[in-house]
C-alpha cells in the first residue's frame, strides 16, 4: 500500500483541522469515490474535528497555567508566585487612632488600666455596621493628677480563633474565611500543657532548626494556609500537639473613613470613658489581584527581602501596604538640600490624598527589618502641582451637526480624560504636544488647536500667626527680560481690610496688590521674593486675616518649558482649564467653556504646615 503523505497539523483551528482530516482520508485509496460533505462520513470528521480542537483549546490553556505569565485562574497564579517565595497579600482593615480618656474617681488607689487585645468598638460607614478591635493589648498609666487618658489604634475586622491537631495526616491547616487579614495571624501550639508562641518567617536567612516559626502560603479559593518547618528549616511541632490560630477576618476598603467609634462593652474593666478620634480609619485593602501579583511577584524576587536600592523599597512598601496606590523613592543624595544617611518615600493611598502620621509610623517600622545599612527611611506627603492649560481651537461649523458650546464640552472630556489616563501618579508626565493632539481628536470639524499652560501650587496661610512661607515650583519660570511683569498671580486674600493678590515686579520682589478703580494699588512692594530661575517664592511675615477658598492661596505661574515632569514627591494634575472655540469661517468666537470637572479642581491637601511647603 501506497504510503499517505496528505495529514498536516498545522492548523488549530476548527475548520483547518477538519480540512486536514478530509484530505488525509481522501489521499486514501479506499475513500477515493466518498462524498466527505454530505453524507455520513462528513458528520463523522465533524465529530473528529470537534474533539480534536476541544483538546488542542484544553491543552493550550492547560500549557498557560503553568505559566505566572498567561495563567488565568487565581490559584494558579498564586501558586507560580510561591515558587518565587512570593505571598500574594491578603485583605486588610483599615486602623484608626482614638484617644480614650477614663472617667476615675480621685481616691482610687491603682495606677494603670490594661486593655486587651481584642476589644470590640463598632462603627456605621454608608448606614453598615462594622466591628473594630485593638490589634494588640495597651496599658495607660495615671498621669500626676491621677488622670487615665491614651491613644489607642483599632483595626476593622472580627476575632476569630481556630484549633487543630497536629498529626502525620495534618500538618498545615487552611484558614476557612475568606478576607482573612494575615497580618492579624498568630499562632500558639500546645503541646503537653505547655504553650509556645510560634512567630511568622518572613527571611528564611534567620530561621534554623530550633526557630519555632510557622509559615502563610496562598490555598484554593483564595484562602490561606498555615504551616510548619520541618526540624531543618523551623521547629517541626511534636503529633498530637493542638494548634490554636487566631486572625481577623476584615472588610477590606469598605470601613475606610469610619471616624465615630462607641465601645461594645467595657474597655480595660472600665465603662465610664470618652472616645475621640484623633485620625479616622485608613488603610483597608481587597486581596491582591492576579494583574498585581503577576507584576509584583518577579520583581519582589530581584530585592531577596532586602532593600538596598531604591526600587527595593518601592516594591517591598507596595507590598507590605497593599492600601497604598503609588509610591515613589529617592535617595537622600537627591533631595533638594541633600542628606545623606536617608532614602525618602512618598506615598499616595488607592484612597484619598494622604496617609495618616499613625500609619507612616507602621510603614517605617516595617521597612527596618530589610534594610541592609543604618539607613533610616523617611515618610512624606505628596505635593500636587497643577497644571492650567488655556486652549484656543478652530473650527469649521459647515463639517460638523453639533452645536459650539457641545463640541466645547467635547474638548473638556478630552481634557479630562488625558489627566486620569495620563497624570495623578508620581511618574505622570504632562506632554504639551499630545495634550493638544487629544483635543485635536475630539471632533471632526476642528481645524487647529493653539494654548498655554501656567502652573500652580496650592498653600493655607495662617490667619493667626505671622510666617514665612517656601513654595518650590521646582522648574523655570518664564522671565524672557528683566522687568518682565506677570510671571506670578494668585487669588485672592483679605490683608489690611483689602482684597488683594500676588504678583512680581518682574525685578524679583514679590507684591501685593489690590484693584481700585481698574488700576493695582499696592499695599506691599516686597513682601518676598521670586527666584525665576529655579522656581522659588518665598513670602516673608505674611498674615493676611482672611482667605477664601477653602483658607487656601492658590499661586500661578508662567513657565519656560511646557512639557511638565514631576519631581520626587510631586503629582501632577490639570486644574482651571480655559477652553476658546473659534469658528475658522469668521474668526467669531461661538463658546467659551471654563468649568472642566477634573480632578484637580477638587484635589486639595487640606491644612498645609509651614514645613511642607519646601517641596523634597
Amino acid at each position: 500500500m501506497a504510503t499517505n503523505n496528505a495529514l498536516t497539523v498545522t492548523g488549530l483551528d476548527f475548520d483547518t483541522i477538519r480540512l486536514n482530516l478530509r484530505n488525509f482520508l481522501a489521499g486514501k485509496p479506499d475513500f477515493a469515490d466518498f462524498d466527505f460533505e454530505d453524507s455520513a462520513i462528513g458528520t463523522l470528521l465533524d465529530l473528529l474535528a470537534y474533539n480534536t480542537y476541544y483538546m488542542s483549546f484544553y491543552a493550550n490553556m492547560a500549557a498557560n497555567e503553568g505559566f505566572l505569565d498567561t495563567a488565568q485562574i487565581y490559584e494558579n497564579v498564586a501558586s507560580r508566585a510561591k515558587m518565587l517565595g512570593y505571598t500574594p497579600t491578603s485583605a486588610k482593615g483599615p486602623t484608626a487612632n482614638v484617644l480614650v480618656t477614663f472617667s476615675i474617681p480621685a481616691n482610687s488607689t491603682f495606677r494603670t488600666i490594661n486593655i486587651s487585645k481584642d476589644t470590640q468598638f463598632r462603627s456605621t460607614v454608608n448606614g453598615v455596621s462594622y466591628t473594630f478591635v485593638t490589634p494588640q493589648s495597651y496599658a495607660i498609666y495615671a498621669n500626676s493628677t491621677n488622670r487615665f487618658r491614651g491613644y489607642i489604634d483599632i483595626t476593622e475586622g472580627v476575632p476569630l480563633t481556630h484549633r487543630f491537631l497536629f498529626s502525620a495526616a495534618n500538618t498545615s491547616f487552611v484558614l476557612p474565611n475568606a478576607n482573612t487579614d494575615t497580618s492579624s495571624i498568630t499562632v500558639a501550639v500546645t503541646t503537653a500543657g505547655n504553650t509556645q508562641t510560634y512567630t511568622l518567617a518572613n527571611d528564611l536567612k534567620s530561621v534554623n532548626a530550633v526557630s519555632k516559626v510557622f509559615f502563610i502560603e496562598p490555598d484554593r479559593n483564595k484562602l490561606y494556609k498555615v504551616s510548619f518547618g520541618d526540624g531543618i528549616m523551623g521547629v517541626k511541632p511534636s503529633y498530637n500537639s493542638t494548634v490554636s490560630v487566631s486572625y481577623r477576618v476584615c472588610n477590606g476598603t469598605r470601613a475606610d473613613g469610619a471616624n465615630s467609634f462607641t465601645a461594645v462593652g467595657t474597655v480595660g474593666g472600665q465603662s465610664s470613658f470618652i472616645l475621640n478620634t484623633v485620625s479616622r480609619a485608613t488603610g483597608g485593602a481587597e486581596i491582591e489581584s492576579i494583574d498585581s501579583i503577576r507584576f509584583n511577584a518577579p520583581r519582589l524576587y530581584e530585592t531577596q527581602n532586602r532593600a538596598v536600592t531604591k526600587e527595593d523599597y518601592r516594591r517591598i512598601i507596595l507590598r507590605d501596604n497593599p492600601d497604598l496606590g503609588a509610591v515613589n523613592v529617592w535617595g537622600g543624595e537627591e533631595n533638594d538640600p541633600p542628606i545623606y544617611g536617608k532614602v525618602y518615600a512618598a506615598v499616595k493611598p488607592k484612597i484619598g490624598t494622604l496617609i495618616s502620621t499613625n500609619r507612616k509610623e507602621q510603614i517605617k517600622a516595617s521597612i527596618k527589618e530589610y534594610n541592609v545599612q543604618s539607613i533610616d527611611l523617611e515618610l512624606v506627603d505628596p505635593t500636587y502641582l497643577y497644571v492650567v492649560p488655556f486652549v484656543t481651537v478652530r473650527y469649521d461649523p459647515t463639517k460638523t451637526t453639533i452645536s459650539a458650546s457641545e463640541i466645547a464640552t467635547a474638548i473638556g472630556n478630552k481634557i479630562i480624560s488625558y489627566e486620569s489616563t495620563n497624570l495623578n501618579r508620581f511618574d505622570g508626565r504632562f506632554r504639551f504636544s499630545r495634550f493638544l493632539d487629544l483635543v485635536d481628536s475630539a471632533e471632526a470639524s476642528l481645524v487647529s488647536s493653539t494654548g498655554k499652560i501656567q502652573v500652580q501650587k496650592k498653600f493655607k496661610p495662617s490667619t493667626t500667626l505671622q510666617n514665612t512661607y517656601t513654595i518650590t515650583f521646582n522648574r523655570a519660570l518664564f522671565h524672557p527680560s528683566i522687568g518682565y511683569v506677570s510671571a506670578v498671580s494668585s487669588t485672592s486674600f483679605i490683608l489690611d481690610g483689602q482684597t488683594c493678590f500676588f504678583d512680581d515686579d518682574g525685578y524679583g520682589n514679590l507684591r501685593v496688590y489690590y484693584m481700585s478703580q481698574g488700576t493695582k494699588t499696592f499695599v506691599r512692594e516686597s513682601i518676598g521674593t521670586v527666584d525665576y530661575t529655579n522656581g522659588i517664592i518665598k513670602i516673608n511675615s505674611f498674615l493676611p486675616t482672611a482667605v477664601g477658598n477653602n483658607g487656601e492661596i492658590d499661586l500661578r505661574v508662567e513657565i519656560e518649558e511646557y512639557n511638565v515632569s514631576p519631581v520626587r514627591n510631586q503629582i501632577l494634575l490639570i486644574a482651571g482649564s480655559k477652553i476658546t472655540l473659534i469658528n475658522d469661517n469668521t474668526g467669531s468666537i461661538d463658546a467659551k467653556l471654563e468649568t472642566v470637572t477634573t480632578l484637580g479642581n477638587s484635589i486639595t491637601l487640606g491644612a498645609t504646615s509651614v514645613a511642607q511647603l519646601t517641596a523634597y
